[in-house]
């Protein structure tokens, strides 16, 4: 069904309704066959009519234009047209945190610890440079979310986290911020926000917390009626994960435990702080938490592809060339595996192999199923960390090497290194390709 045109965007259909606006797919036209996909929020009109809530949507639109991040979508347009305000922002393909967690649910496919960790070290980027971002003034915008949820988390099949819908947020560039209002969503609110207290980033850490928490024991961290859990965020302190999940990570549970203290000057003082603590977490497990791992993951739930358009295309078709379909490609899931194969290749090691020899060379170890199909349950491993319904194998071997170093190399400082490397090279203008089957 379509939804006709605003200004010069082309609506397609209907991807959501809020309280203050709905969402499009749209298609932007332009000169010579250009055309792309983009989100249009439309706000309905009867709030137009209403001056805070217009303001909040134009402030929404310039907050975003101020924002510039792999991990929040650009925002390209606001206007007024056909008797509507809207904001045209980049399209993500993707779905969100909170569809990927029920599908992998019914679907009996627990989330990899390690996948966890990549989705919500995303989120802490995208959030800690939405908190330290300066205007073209160099004064701090002080932005506070105050909805990060995974109904506003977005995921792409090639594991691009989004951080959506900033209409809330608090910011020194509104003047008129709600003091005493309480916004957001309440199972994701710090105490102070539900409170109605004055706000900093910290407010966002809490409801990175609770979203770790639940990503890694599979459960909702605060339940019942709104009073009931606005009692249990002020009154009561978090119990640790370990109480629900046998063989808990002492270390994560840290992590955790210091995002969620109810005490904000105890709390962990940053998205970045989180973030960094998460990675040196998965370093010392031993654990690939990258974009390949939660790729794999996203499109083993959800594996489609994107919907065919009929004249839509723009590739040439040539008679030398043999039609798509008859193109013999890789699968989505055996993607990841080929690329590490191609890499294994690439560095002289024959895929399966169990790795150069060199004392001097740096490994990375990979879980030794984090790029394979889950096994069937009946020939599961048992010695599983037991993270209830999100699980990883902590057996890991090591699979792509990194780098070599030059033997001798770490008695030489960087610059001392170059120089002595530049001197030789003078003295031996003409030099041979080393011989790979000699060893250094």
């Amino acid at each position: 069904m379509r939804h006709g045109k605003i200004g010069r965007y082309e609506l397609l259909h209907k991807i959501a309704a809020g309280g203050m606006a709905e969402v499009f797919l749209a298609r932007q036209w332009g000169q010579g066959g250009f055309f792309r996909d983009v989100v249009i929020k439309r706000l309905y009109p009867h709030y137009a009519e209403h001056e805070h809530a217009l303001r909040m949507f134009q402030d929404e639109a310039r907050l975003l234009a101020e924002l510039s991040h792999p991990n929040i979508p650009q925002v390209y347009d606001l206007g007024h047209a056909d008797g509507y305000w809207y904001l045209a922002m980049e399209h993500v393909g993707g779905v969100t945190l909170t569809d990927l967690c029920r599908t992998a649910a019914k679907l009996n496919r627990p989330m990899p610890l390690a996948v966890a960790i990549g989705i919500v070290t995303q989120i802490c980027m995208a959030l800690h440079h939405a908190h330290e971002r300066r205007d073209r003034e160099g004064r701090p915008l002080k932005v506070v979310h105050r909805d990060v949820t995974p109904h506003n988390i977005v995921i792409s099949p090639d594991a691009v986290v989004k951080v959506l819908d900033f209409g809330v947020a608090q910011t020194a560039a509104r003047a008129d911020t709600d003091a005493g209002a309480v916004r957001g969503t309440y199972a994701y609110m710090g105490p102070e926000q539900v409170r109605g207290k004055p706000l900093d980033k910290r407010a966002d850490v809490f409801a990175l917390g609770v979203i770790l928490y639940e990503l890694t024991t599979g459960r909702r961290l605060f339940r019942g009626s709104d009073i009931e859990i606005m009692t249990a965020i002020v009154e009561r302190d978090v119990m640790p994960p370990s109480r629900h999940v046998p063989n808990y990570p002492v270390e994560l549970e840290q992590i955790v435990l210091h995002a969620l203290q109810r005490d904000r000057s105890k709390r962990t003082v940053s998205a970045a702080h989180m973030a960094i603590a998460l990675e040196q977490f998965s370093m010392r497990q031993g654990l690939a938490s990258g974009a390949l791992v939660v790729s794999h993951f996203v499109r083993s739930i959800f594996p489609y592809e994107r919907a065919h358009e009929k004249g839509m295309g723009i590739v040439q078709e040539s008679s030398s060339v043999r039609p798509m379909q008859q193109l013999s490609e890789p699968g989505a899931k055996d993607l990841e595996a080929k690329l590490f194969a191609e890499e294994l290749r690439a560095l002289g090691q024959k895929p399966g192999a169990a790795g150069p020899s060199s004392e001097s060379a740096e490994i990375i170890s990979v879980p030794a199923d984090a790029l394979i199909e889950e096994e069937p349950p009946a020939q599961r491993r048992s010695d599983r960390l037991g993270l209830d319904a999100f699980d990883e194998d902590l057996s890991v071997r090591p699979v792509v090497l990194l780098s070599r170093k030059r033997k001798g190399s770490d008695q030489l400082a960087d610059g001392a290194f170059m120089s002595d490397l530049e001197r030789r090279l003078e003295a031996e203008p003409v030099a041979t390709a080393p011989d790979p089957a000699r060893k250094s």
